[in-house]
């Protein structure tokens, strides 16, 4: 009989603590994060994000938000699996704003300029090129295809930009 009231505390805790758990609105979470990356305070942004995105993905700001989240994943977290898996998924959930564009370039720019997956930034790059005709990236992503695994030393029209001391 005991073991019987322990269960039943034991469950009656834990549904108090899991409705005891944070019911921060939509507005609140995005100004939350609006705030931390104001601090520069990145890597808790990202955890604030993550949660923004799992609570509301249908929030007018959740395009926006899985964007940040891969930029997040790419430049703080320097994980760039992860970065690729969310520019994807902004591609697939939003595929007529015009995040999904550079969402598309990011992708083929993660592989070519951080992995060196030169083969893969070239399948994403020329996937931009048949979706996006004519963005405001076709020149950029002309550019990386055109110098693709070259080091920037090698491209003439850097010269001079890179280095302008020429040291």
């Amino acid at each position: 009989m005991k073991s019987f009231h322990k269960i039943g505390l034991l469950l009656t805790i834990t549904v108090i603590f899991v409705s005891c758990g944070t019911t921060e609105s939509a507005d609140e979470l995005w100004t939350k994060i609006r705030t931390l990356q104001g601090q520069e305070k990145l890597d808790e942004a990202l955890v604030t994000l993550e949660k923004f995105l799992d609570n509301y993905p249908e929030d007018e700001n959740a395009a926006e938000g899985r964007f940040m989240l891969a930029d997040g994943y790419a430049n703080v977290k320097k994980d760039y699996a992860n970065a690729v898996t969310e520019y994807r998924r902004v591609i697939l959930l939003y595929p007529d704003l015009p995040l999904a564009s550079k969402a598309q370039f990011m992708i083929g720019y993660i592989y070519a300029n951080y992995v060196k997956e030169y083969d893969k930034a070239r399948a994403a790059y020329l996937e931009f090129q048949e979706k996006y005709k004519d963005n405001s990236l076709s020149q950029a992503v002309a550019f990386e295809l055109q110098y693709l695994g070259k080091d920037l030393d090698e491209i003439t029209e850097l010269k001079g930009i890179t280095n302008p001391d020429g040291i």
